[in-house]
């Protein structure tokens, strides 16, 4: 009898304990669930909360997100450019910031569950050899088809002909193309390639890429599918929310209103040089034009690297004095992450111009640059908008560079700058 105790009371325990586990989970839960909602909130405007409190489930991923994120931005051997956005300077700013931290403990949870979509959405080479199953290509020829049906509704309601024999020719192509996949189990996959290649910024390859998680029963299959549903909302939302504290000065989150529509930041781009670790990327002009070399042993040296490919350099650091961008050798940097600029500045309208005229008019314009005088590149605002992503309207942020002279904005190590310039310069 007294056995038969002890096993009822270790059963009564060991409950508890679980019990005890869950309450836990679930208190530290609320807080990301909370900020999810908020994020999403602010980015679209709405009222609704999309995650309740059963969403706790999330938390072994977000946790894991927040690890492995945060070794992607430590890691010197991985290019930081984040798939579903196009806030390149904005997020190599994010990127910057989070960064020069020591440590992830130093991140506050808004910080960290940033962490979360680098770890996920950073392009990965792995990933991109790795292929969808048929249940999932399916389902997303069937949202194409729903998606141009939709259009259809839309083109019959204003008698648009032209549109509704394009639809109708449409749908019937991918309803076709649907039909040879079923019939073949997979293997007939001309003209339908795109629906097995992975799209991390799509929902259904989302969650196929958390599959494992969403087998776990229904509630969990439940919560992963809002996440993916809405996951390139959530994203952007956590970054709205950052640069509010960034730039906004306003450090609790949930005071950010959901009102508001424009961010405004007003950078100088040449103004910041010297305060942040900013490398700019040359064109391939400025790099094989007698122009952008002054009459000295060093550029004469620097030129002639360039063309035996021997040593590469790059503009870091304004020279205040002089009104001159500072060259320094790729390997004459400092062993750590930079914001990386890549170039392009005006070189007139006429496209059909001979290089040399180009490289003049480049050359012009980027000593008005230094200088400082004429109009100069300012990160003016960050905004909501709406874009289609995939074949679904999605709410999109983006960012307004008034006279801008860069192509591209990214974050990495100094160790990978001369690989990027040789791989998409040269």
């Amino acid at each position: 009898m007294a056995k038969t105790q002890r096993k009822t009371k270790r059963k009564k325990r060991s409950k508890t304990n679980k019990q005890k586990r869950s309450i836990r989970n679930r208190r530290e839960a609320k807080k990301y669930i909370e900020l999810l909602n908020h994020a999403y909130k602010t980015l679209t405007s709405s009222y609704h909360d999309l995650l309740d409190k059963d969403d706790y489930l999330l938390l072994p991923y977000l946790k894991t997100g927040f690890n492995r994120g945060w070794k992607v931005l430590k890691d010197k051997n991985i290019i930081k450019e984040i798939k579903c956005n196009s806030l390149c300077m904005t997020m190599s700013i994010l990127n910057s910031t989070l960064g020069k931290r020591k440590r992830i403990d130093e991140l506050n949870p808004l910080q960290k569950l940033y962490l979360v979509f680098i770890s996920y959405l950073v392009e990965d080479g792995e990933l991109s050899k790795k292929e969808v199953t048929l249940k999932h290509a399916l389902k997303k020829i069937d949202m194409r088809i729903m998606a141009k049906r939709n259009d259809l509704e839309k083109y019959t309601k204003k008698g648009d002909n032209r549109n509704i024999k394009k639809c109708n020719k449409f749908i019937g192509r991918q309803e076709e193309i649907k039909k040879k996949l079923i019939e073949s189990d997979g293997k007939d996959r001309e003209d339908v390639g795109y629906a097995f290649k992975i799209d991390v910024c799509n929902n259904v390859d989302c969650e196929y890429l958390h599959e494992y998680q969403m087998e776990k029963g229904q509630k969990y299959s439940e919560s992963y599918s809002k996440f993916c549903l809405n996951i390139t909302e959530f994203f952007k939302g956590i970054v709205w929310l950052n640069m509010y504290q960034i730039f906004g000065k306003i450090l609790n989150p949930f005071k950010v209103s959901i009102n508001n529509n424009v961010l405004n930041i007003n950078i100088n781009i040449r103004n910041v040089i010297n305060k942040v670790d900013i490398v700019f990327l040359p064109e391939e002009k400025m790099y094989f034009s007698d122009l952008f070399y002054g009459n000295n042993t060093l550029d004469r040296a620097r030129k002639n690297a360039i063309i035996t490919r021997k040593d590469i350099w790059i503009y870091n650091g304004i020279d205040t004095r002089n009104n001159k961008l500072i060259k320094r050798s790729v390997h004459n940097l400092e062993n750590k992450h930079y914001v990386v600029a890549q170039m392009n500045i005006d070189s007139g309208e006429d496209w059909k111009k001979p290089i040399d005229e180009k490289a003049e008019i480049i050359y012009k314009n980027l000593s008005n640059f230094e200088k400082g005088i004429g109009e100069l590149p300012i990160l003016k605002d960050i905004r909501k908008q709406i874009k289609k992503i995939g074949d679904k309207d999605k709410y999109d942020l983006n960012e307004n560079i008034e006279n801008s002279i860069t192509l591209h904005w990214l974050y990495m190590h100094r160790d990978e700058i001369e690989d990027y310039i040789k791989e998409f310069i040269f």
